[in-house]
Formats: C-alpha cells, sequence, structure tokens
C-alpha cells in the first residue's frame, strides 16, 4: 500500500505546474526571438550555451551548498535567480548581454535542480519515491502542453491587436515576458514549504568540503552517472533545443503548427511519465526499462531527422519525445537510492554537471553545424551518443542495481 504524499512535495508538484508553464513558451520561442534579431545561428549558438555553461562551471559548488542550507531556501533562491536571467535576456538585445544572462539565468537553474531530487527522496517514502519522481517530470510536462497550446497562437493575436509586423521580434517578446511573469507565481508554493532540515541538523558532522568532493569523484559509479549523462547532453545539446528550427526550416510550419505539435508532445510524454512507476514495478528494476526505452528512442529520432514528410515527423517527434524522457525518473530514483541523505544535492550535482558539460558544447557546435551543413550530420551524431550512453547504462548500472538491498521495497 503506498503512503500518502507529503505536504511539502504537493507544494513542489503546484510550483512545479506553475513554473513549468514558463519555461515551455521560452522553450517555444526564444530561439525564434533570437533569430528575429537578426542575430546569426552561430551567435545564436553561442548564446544557448550560456545557461548551460554556468550550470557546468557552477554545479558543484552549488551541489554542496543544497546540501549545506535549508533545502527550501535552496528552492527559492534558485528558482528567483532563473527568472531574473530569463526576463533580462529578452528585455536588452545586445548579443553579449543576452549571453551574460543566460549565465545567471543557468545559475538559478542549476541550484534548483540539484535540490528538487535531494528534496524529494527526503519527503518522501521508498515506497512511493518513485511515483513522486514521475509525478514532478509528468506535471512539467503536463504545464509544457497548457503553455505550448496557449503560446502557439499568442504571436498572432499580439501581431494583430498591437500592428506588430508578424514573426517579429516584438512578439515574441510579449510572450515570453508573460510566461515569466506568470511563472514568478511558482515562488508562492516553495514559500509555504515547512522544512523538516533533517540534513541541515547534520552539518556539523560533515566532512570538509574538499575532503567530500575527493571522496565523491573517486566513487566509480558516481563518475559513470555523470558520463552517461554527459554523452545524453552532448547529443541533446547538438539537437533538441533546435527542433523548432528544424521543423520550421524542413517544412515551412506556422508558430500556431509548431505549437499544436509541441504541446500534443508534451502531452504524450506526460502520459509516459505515469508509465515509468509501472515498468519499474514489472521489471523489478529501474536499469531494464530505462535501457529498453531508450533503445527505441533512438530508432524514432532517426526517422523525426529522416522524415520527407512532416505527419511522419512529427509522429516519430511525439514517440521520440515520451521514450527518452520517461527514463528521467527511473535514473534520478536509481541515482538517490545510491547516495547517502547528506551527499544528495552534490550527488545531483555531478550528474548535473556532466548533462551540462555535454549541452554546452553541444549547443556551441550546433549552431557551427547548422550555418554550414545542416541537420543531417547532427541526427546522425546524436544517435551515436545516445546509443553509446545506452550501453554504458546497462553494463555500469545493472550490476549496482542488483545490489541495492532496498530495490524490492522500494518498487
Amino acid at each position: 500500500m503506498r503512503q500518502p504524499i507529503d505536504r511539502n512535495i504537493k507544494l513542489l508538484l503546484i510550483a512545479t505546474l506553475l513554473y513549468g508553464f514558463s519555461f515551455s513558451i521560452w522553450e517555444l520561442f526564444f530561439n525564434l526571438y533570437i533569430l528575429s534579431l537578426n542575430i546569426s545561428s552561430d551567435m545564436l549558438g553561442v548564446i544557448r550555451s550560456a545557461t548551460p555553461l554556468a550550470a557546468l562551471v557552477l554545479g558543484l559548488p552549488l551541489g554542496l551548498l543544497a546540501d549545506r542550507i535549508n533545502r527550501r531556501t535552496s528552492l527559492l533562491i534558485g528558482l528567483s535567480v532563473l527568472f531574473v536571467g530569463m526576463f533580462f535576456a529578452v528585455h536588452i538585445l545586445n548579443p553579449i548581454l543576452i549571453f551574460i544572462f543566460g549565465l545567471v539565468q543557468g545559475a538559478g537553474y542549476m541550484l534548483y535542480l540539484v535540490t528538487q531530487p535531494a528534496f524529494i527522496m527526503t519527503h518522501s517514502k521508498q515506497e512511493n519515491s518513485m511515483l513522486i519522481f514521475s509525478l514532478n517530470y509528468g506535471l512539467l510536462t503536463l504545464a509544457s502542453t497548457i503553455g505550448n497550446l496557449i503560446a502557439g497562437g499568442l504571436p498572432a493575436i499580439i501581431e494583430n491587436k498591437l500592428g506588430i509586423p508578424l514573426n517579429s521580434a516584438q512578439s515574441y517578446q510579449w510572450v515570453i515576458t508573460a510566461g515569466i511573469i506568470l511563472a514568478t507565481t511558482s515562488l508562492i508554493p516553495i514559500f509555504l514549504i515547512k522544512e523538516k532540515n533533517p540534513v541541515e541538523k547534520s552539518i556539523k558532522t560533515k566532512a570538509p568540503i574538499k575532503q567530500a568532493v575527493s571522496e565523491l569523484l573517486t566513487r566509480p559509479l558516481v563518475r559513470r552517472l555523470a558520463t552517461t549523462n554527459g554523452l545524453i547532453g552532448l547529443g541533446a545539446g547538438l539537437l533538441i533545443p533546435y527542433l523548432n528550427v528544424f521543423l520550421r526550416g524542413k517544412f515551412a510550419v506556422s508558430d500556431n503548427t509548431l505549437g499544436l505539435i509541441f504541446s500534443v508532445a508534451s502531452l504524450v510524454v506526460f502520459l509516459a511519465f505515469l508509465i515509468s512507476p509501472w515498468l519499474a514495478r514489472v521489471a523489478n528494476s529501474r536499469i531494464i526499462p530505462l535501457v529498453s526505452v531508450q533503445s527505441l528512442g533512438v530508432f524514432f529520432l532517426i526517422t523525426l531527422g529522416f522524415s520527407p514528410v512532416l505527419w511522419m515527423a512529427s509522429v516519430s517527434l511525439l514517440i521520440r519525445n515520451a521514450l527518452m524522457q520517461m527514463t528521467n525518473p527511473l535514473l534520478d530514483s536509481y541515482a538517490m537510492l545510491i547516495s547517502r541523505p547528506d551527499e544528495r544535492g552534490a550527488v545531483s550535482s555531478i550528474r548535473g554537471m556532466g548533462w551540462q558539460f555535454g549541452q554546452t558544447i553541444g549547443i556551441f557546435a550546433s549552431g557551427f553545424v547548422q550555418a554550414r551543413f545542416g541537420f543531417p550530420p547532427l541526427f546522425i551524431v546524436t544517435a551515436i551518443l545516445y546509443s553509446l550512453a545506452t550501453a554504458l547504462s546497462w553494463f555500469w548500472f545493472r550490476p549496482s542495481e542488483k545490489e541495492l538491498s532496498t530495490v524490492e521495497s522500494a518498487l
């Protein structure tokens, strides 16, 4: 029988819904906004690399900070800094300053990101932790669905009402800003959280920071988690942030159609997240379903990149997104299970640094490849990187999963 969900977890899930709405609008229109400023694809790649670059450089310090201060405080600071960076990035026209506020955005995002898994494990029972991880990802995706559905038609409405030119920077700026303002309401449920502080009480007994870092980095399993995350992050950075640009360039789709495609994709991912706990229970494993669905995801990534018609590309995008995204709660839950409570923030940060390292390189390189060779090489390289990460996940993590004495009770 499942344990009831803690009040603090419910507040976190509400915050996820609220800020996820803004994030979906950002992902849908930010690239188009930058290009509408007559900024080149090369520079777009540089700008998009700012956020993962900041997360990479600051990842470990922020993870250690999250383990040493109140989790609620970490969540509040992270979201606040994230929103400030997003707001100024769409209200300053200088590419260098946009890049700088991208760095600010990345710092806030990373602090929030590394705090979330540790917070969930602290305030949940092992019997329902897998469900909560899936719900957190699922609600984020549901918010993206709503955001994409609503936002897809907003530029046209603003353009008609205000007499703004079609696909102009000003219309995209209005839409993104409205989303950011709405997302700030996510700070309210985070503020209402009442932290029990089980980790913070043990700070005095913690090892010095240098020793703690050294111990974590010498642990093979932690390094392997970072490595597989880095490979997936590199592949994702090369391609995923630019799928809207790919679809518009290849099939000449409108903003409305883009919004519809990505909203349906988000809805499918939401349903896939709900399946993740069931897969883990049926397989009595997190790694078996992770490897299985990622392998299928690689196939649909290739069909997406080389489909000759829009409907085929759209269906492939829906399936690929669902398969790849539903592995996130599986791996997050696994990583937290193998970590001590007082080091979960740091472990999350090391995993995140692997991801952000790959993202930084991928996003930066993608703009240059797009400008010179188009998208086909990016799809091929991404498929290879995903395949390698999937194989390593099986050989590295499945043996250690068998040794976890808590697996059966957790599932």
